[in-house]
């Protein structure tokens, strides 16, 4: 190992124990933010923390994180995985498991004061485990190697050190654990303000701060991975950025809360720590103070936010991790270098990545914990029993005892017991021994001031005793009180109020007040007596003393009276049945409890309806002459059964049963109606009878088996479906009505999942009477008897033989080219996947061929769609007879296949396939249309050789598909790193038109066309041009073709409109009228749906403050005639716009004039290549003359481009041709260059 390896091993084991130092800090940090009798569990939470997520991060979370990437969502589960073990590989874990430790200790620090120990070591190993790897194998999986495999990575979701992968993460679980557990106890009041919690030890906190704060420097500093010239940077900005964010929380705490508070601070310090922490490679010194000075306000918000909504954060973890996190990582788009970033992006691209990775930490963190914590508290209590919150954690966790602690300890005994005699014991050389030495002199003073109160109340011939106001429970009293209620002294001490007395009200209805109430005695024996109840303030309740005195002899004569009318409304209040007295007006004069509460309303609302109010309306009739009968004297007792509607218009069945009653005023006839609800029993027998109605009338087919597991019944849809007879289906078990492919193991495992959850569901192969298979969707459930054991099991089978046929043609239209019924783009790549994994299995190779078809745009344009397809058919056809079984024939899109040939063990199968591939197309193919020959370029990749992944091998194969075409069609190219090489000359040339096009490096030239017969300036071509930064000019044969692959031809050619419409605008500002100026326009411009150019035309020139018709667009035949269908109205667009057309490079393509003149074009642009060797070439001379004269008998100019000799221009003349372009005109000139070329032909000719 080399001298540099040595020193980065060094400088990553120096930034890991920082790293661990910040453990102290927190622990610090959180112990004295809370509360004293909370401070050892704080602490141990702390300690225990990192230990057991140092041990699931091992044991799972490592391997998750860096193990091999799944698509860049989740690596295969490595338990106890690290890699290759070398010193590197060590030293790395231990760093990335001080980060996950940092992540789940802040969740300690949150949640403080309330979680139970146990709960919070298993969401501890939760976090290690699932929560953290996950999202760090988004974000940076891959770290430890070349390049990142996540998907956030390689999205180009930047974060550092882990603003977002550490902070938020943690921040993100915080909240969601804090939203189940809930606050601390008498956090809040009702009324909504909030009660303050104080540290027990705010100097230690501070002192966790700076300790964090120097840990802080490994953290960012480590991230480098290696000691280079990056540390002082990040170190540096780490620091600003904590000065910057405590120095705002500071001035933002005294601006809102007017004064200096500590813990915003030391809350501000911590955000701006960890908001630069996302960007601290990439920031200057300026950006990271700003970023650190916004991250602090950011955690004072959050932390006010929090408390408004009631959730209790007790040291700020949420506030400064979850705010300071996601602002910091959202701020490395907006001051990031782009260059330290490395990931290519625009600003706002990268912003939408950042927001991208924010968005999944919430998920992932902050969703998914949600709802499995919720869950979690409700299988496992998280949260700490109210009575242990109390005492305090140290104690109900661990057992942990103070001096405090037992005097307090002493004072709650005191407290239950009542006994004044106690006292506490003394250590007269501690602050709490002087405590309880006063105490106990207080108590001394009250024990004699109440000896004095009870010599007095002895003596009286009343019950006196006093009462504990909260409870009414007995405090003390005097010998009459036990005489009077047949108590003994200690008996007395548990009796309450509600025990020795009744009260007429409900309650008493005032102090002061004689009342009357009943006595109660110890066995039970009532007797009336006067009660008078005051209060004595004093305490924090006061007491409450009650005088009591017999009064029976005076009650016994009412007594006796009342009898009577007691025992009847007794039996008529608490009768089970609803009744009810009906007077001769048919009103309800009386009803009893039962009744008011089976129809839902009171007494009094009763009083004033007759059962025709409340029966329903189809019921009235029976109702009425029912009881018109018993009022009438011709009935006695009748009964009904009717339905009645209630207040809240729930109707009920009921039996009703009318008798008449006589009362003393004999010539009053009144009835007496009972009730009696029987809505249950009606709808148990209606419920039978549905059941059994959709048991028969089901489509699906339903199965009832005994608890022995023999069919006892079978409804009309399984007899349909599957060829049974009811009888037939006695006694059989459910393995003779499933596939006999099925083992005993399978039963074992349905019966024991029935035993276990009553339930079991699944798709199995059902079987017919007759013996046929088919899908089926099974669904088995238990019935059981209120002991317990089974009664029956029901099946319902669902035929599944449609849904899989509609799923296979589902699966075929997805994964297959309905044209060629080759694999389409989709099962390519899951069959190149698939053919890599089994490579690697087997150290095999794997070749991928890209072909592309050559000539076949022209047969599809002269033969038309139809012979198009038909080709790529039987193109199809042909490439499967060249490969073996196990090989791969895909059709892309176009005329674009692919062929993955499997089991490659040198190239010689390769070049054979290839060759016989070429050959097979090679061959004239009959179509309908006609004939048609067509020849194909394949480039070859193979794997492991030329690429490490599908993605890399794509582009191998693409890149030697591209060195086919160029070295002449129709044969084949194996890829070589030469290739390679090209490859990243093309990517740098794209990254470099990319930033061409952000930082206006292009600019326009602008060569001269004039009149043939007259000389005269009548437009130029605006021609588009490249300089770099470094003054290097390019050559627009390198990037113009580039930009047309690429697509930035768009954004391209908006660009060359944009100059040439903002040049004609200045010239015109500057007095000088510029002929019409001609720009091209690619195919993808034209072509844009929705007539996109003549949009963009529009809106540029708008914008620019000129008329469309000031400019010419210049258009390839080729291009033109890609769509002749779609291409007039495109034309008519800009025909609108007054904007001409001209036709370029007319001749080279596939179109011909007859055609052309259907479109609107005004003129046509000879291809310079038939101006060579003019007027001596007799084959050029013969064409041009041709082109033109059919040109100008359709009424089209015609511009001939590239002329450069004399002689050529008076060819030209004699033509009658109208333009001439080219160097023996001008070359492309400079905007000044051109206007001076203006003015000097009006000095000897008028501009046209």
């Amino acid at each position: 190992m080399d001298q540099k390896s040595l020193l980065d091993i060094l400088w990553i084991t120096l930034s890991a124990s920082l790293v661990l130092l910040m453990q102290a800090g927190f622990l610090c940090l959180e112990t004295g933010l809370t509360r004293s009798k909370n401070s050892i569990n704080v602490a141990m939470k702390n300690a225990m923390d990192f230990s057991v997520s140092l041990v699931a991060f091992l044991a799972v979370g490592y391997g998750l994180m860096f193990g091999p990437s799944a698509s860049g969502w989740l690596s295969s589960v490595h338990f106890f995985w690290l890699g290759d073990e070398s010193p590197r590989t060590l030293i790395f874990f231990l760093f990335q498991a001080m980060f996950c430790s940092t992540a789940v200790t802040i969740v300690s620090g949150a949640v403080a004061e309330r979680l139970d120990f146990k709960a919070y070591v298993l969401i501890s190993a939760i976090i290690a485990m699932t929560i953290y790897p996950v999202f760090g194998h988004w974000a940076w999986g891959g770290l430890d190697g070349e390049a990142l495999t996540g998907w956030l990575g390689k999205l180009g979701f930047v974060d550092w050190a882990g603003s977002t992968v550490v902070h938020s993460v943690g921040g993100w679980f915080s909240l969601a654990l804090l939203l189940v557990v809930g606050a601390r106890i008498d956090r809040f009041n009702e009324d909504g303000s909030i009660n303050p919690v104080t540290g027990s030890n705010l100097p230690l906190t501070a002192l966790g701060a700076l300790i964090l704060w120097f840990g802080w420097i490994g953290f960012n500093g480590g991230s480098t991975l290696a000691l280079d010239e990056r540390i002082p940077g990040i170190v540096v900005n780490t620091c600003l950025g904590a000065a910057g964010g405590g120095v705002a929380g500071l001035a933002w705490a005294r601006m809102f809360d007017g004064s200096a508070s500590f813990v915003g601070v030391v809350n501000g310090a911590l955000a701006g720590l960890v908001s630069v922490t996302a960007g601290a490679h990439a920031f200057d010194a300026s950006s990271a103070l700003l970023v650190g000075a916004i991250g602090g306000p950011i955690s004072w918000l959050l932390e006010h936010a929090l408390l408004r909504l009631r959730i209790d954060d007790a040291v700020g973890a949420v506030p400064v991790h979850l705010g300071g996190g996601v602002w910091g990582t959202l701020a490395v788009a907006l001051w990031g270098n782009a260059e330290a970033l490395g990931t290519g992006l625009s600003r706002l691209e990268q912003m939408k990545a950042q927001l991208t990775g924010v968005g999944a930490a919430f998920a992932i963190a902050f969703v998914g914990p949600l709802i499995l914590l919720w869950l979690l508290n409700k299988i496992m209590p998280l949260r700490v029993p109210p009575e242990h919150e109390r005492m305090g954690l140290n104690i109900s966790e661990h057992g942990a005892r103070t001096e405090l602690g037992d005097f307090i300890g002493h004072l709650q005994n005191q407290e239950q017991s009542g006994d004044t005699a106690l006292r506490a014991p003394v250590d007269p050389f501690s602050e709490v021994g002087l405590i309880a030495h006063r105490y106990n002199r207080v108590m001394d003073a009250l024990e004699e001031a109440i000896y004095k109160t009870r010599a007095i109340v002895r003596t009286a011939s009343d019950a006196i005793l006093t009462f504990d106001p909260a409870t009414w429970r007995v405090t003390s009293h005097n010998p009459m009180a036990e005489s009077m209620f047949g108590y003994d002294a200690d008996a007395m001490r548990e009796v309450t109020l509600n025990d020795i007395a009744r009260f007429e009200n409900a309650h008493m209805s005032g102090m002061g007040e004689c009342v009357e109430g009943v006595g109660v005695r110890s066995d039970g024996q009532r007797f009336p007596m006067e009660i008078t109840m005051t209060r004595s303030e004093g305490g924090d309740t006061g007491i409450l003393i009650g005088a009591f005195r017999d009064i029976s002899a005076r009650k016994v004569a009412e007594e006796a009276l009342k009898e009577s009318e007691t025992r009847f409304r007794s039996l008529f209040e608490n009768a089970a049945l609803g009744m009810a007295l009906i007077g001769e007006d048919r009103r309800l004069e009386d009803v009893n409890g039962a009744m008011t509460r089976m129809f839902e309303r009171d007494a009094e609302e009763l009083a004033v309806l007759t059962l025709a109010d409340l029966a329903h309306p189809d019921d009235v009739e029976l109702v009425g002459a029912l009881l018109e009968q018993v009022l009438a004297g011709d009935s006695g007792e009748v009964t009904c059964e009717a339905r009645f509607v209630c207040a809240s218009g729930l109707m009920i069945w009921t039996r009703v049963a009318f008798s008449p009653a006589h009362f003393m005023d004999a010539d009053k006839m009144r009835a007496v109606a009972m009730f009696e609800d029987i809505t249950t029993q009606r709808r148990a027998q209606e419920s039978v009878r549905l059941a059994a109605a959709v048991f028969e009338g089901a489509n699906e087919s339903v199965v009832i088996f005994n608890h022995l597991g023999a069919v006892e019944q079978v409804n009309q849809a399984f007899c349909r479906i599957t060829g049974y007879a009811p009888r037939e289906t006695r006694g059989l078990e459910l393995k003779h009505l499933l596939s006999a492919s099925y083992d005993r193991d399978f039963f074992e495992g349905v019966n024991k999942q029935l035993r276990e959850r009553d339930h079991w569901q699944g798709e199995v192969k059902g079987r017919r009477k007759n013996g046929d298979l088919a899908p089926e969707w099974l669904s088995l459930s238990v019935v059981r008897q209120p002991d317990g054991a089974i009664q029956n099991i029901i099946a319902v089978l669902t035929d599944w033989t449609e849904r899989k046929e509609q799923e296979e043609a589902v699966w075929r239209h997805a994964n297959f080219d309905q044209l060629t019924e080759l694999p389409n783009r989709r099962l390519f790549q899951d069959r190149l996947t698939q053919a890599l994994q089994q490579s690697q299995r087997n150290h095999g190779k794997v070749g991928l061929f890209f072909l592309d078809l050559d000539r076949f745009k022209p047969i599809n344009d002269t033969l038309g769609h139809q012979a198009g397809d038909e080709l790529l058919q039987l193109t199809a056809r042909r490439l499967e007879r060249c490969v073996r079984h196990s090989d791969t024939v895909s059709r892309l899109g176009g005329d674009e296949f692919t062929i993955i040939v499997q089991n490659v063990h040198d190239s010689t199968l390769l070049a054979r396939i290839a060759d016989n591939a070429i050959s097979a197309l090679d061959r004239t193919f009959e179509l309908e249309a006609g004939q048609a020959n067509i020849s194909t370029s394949i480039g070859i990749a193979v794997y492991p050789d030329d690429a490490r992944n599908a993605d890399e091998l794509l582009r191998a194969a693409d890149a030697a598909l591209y060195q086919a075409k160029e070295s002449g069609r129709n044969n084949k190219q194996f890829f070589t790193e030469s290739l390679n090489s090209r490859i990243r000359e093309r990517a740098e040339l794209e990254r470099g038109l990319r930033l061409a096009l952000e930082n206006h490096e292009l600019f326009l030239q602008y060569q001269p066309q004039v009149d043939i017969a007259s000389g005269a300036l009548v437009g130029a071509e605006a021609l588009v041009r490249w300089r770099r930064a470094d003054g290097s000019v390019v050559p627009p044969d390198r990037f113009i073709p580039l930009a047309e692959e690429t697509g930035l031809i768009l954004p391209l050619g908006e660009e060359v409109a944009r100059m040439a419409s903002a040049q004609i605008r200045a010239w015109s500002d500057a007095g000088f009228t510029a002929p019409p100026i001609s720009i091209n326009a690619s195919a993808r411009q034209f072509n844009l749906e929705g007539g996109g150019l003549a949009e963009m035309l529009r809106v540029v020139c708008g914008e620019v403050g000129i008329e469309p018709k000031r400019l010419v667009v210049e258009i390839t035949e080729n291009s033109l005639m890609a769509d002749p269908a779609n291409s007039g109205n495109l034309l008519q667009s800009l025909r609108n716009l007054g904007v001409d057309i001209e036709l370029d490079d007319f001749g080279t393509g596939y179109s011909s004039l007859a055609r052309l003149n259907r479109l609107q074009i005004q003129a046509l642009k000879l291809d310079r290549s038939f101006l060579a060797g003019l007027p001596e070439n007799s084959q050029n001379r013969a064409m041009v003359t041709a082109v033109v004269n059919m040109a100008l008998g359709m009424g089209l100019g015609v511009v001939a481009e590239g002329v450069e000799t004399d002689a050529q221009m008076d060819f030209l003349a004699d033509l009658k041709c109208h333009r001439a372009q080219g160097y023996g005109v001008a070359r492309p000139l400079d905007p000044e260059a051109f206007v001076a070329f203006a003015e000097a032909r009006v000095g000897r000719l008028q501009i046209a």
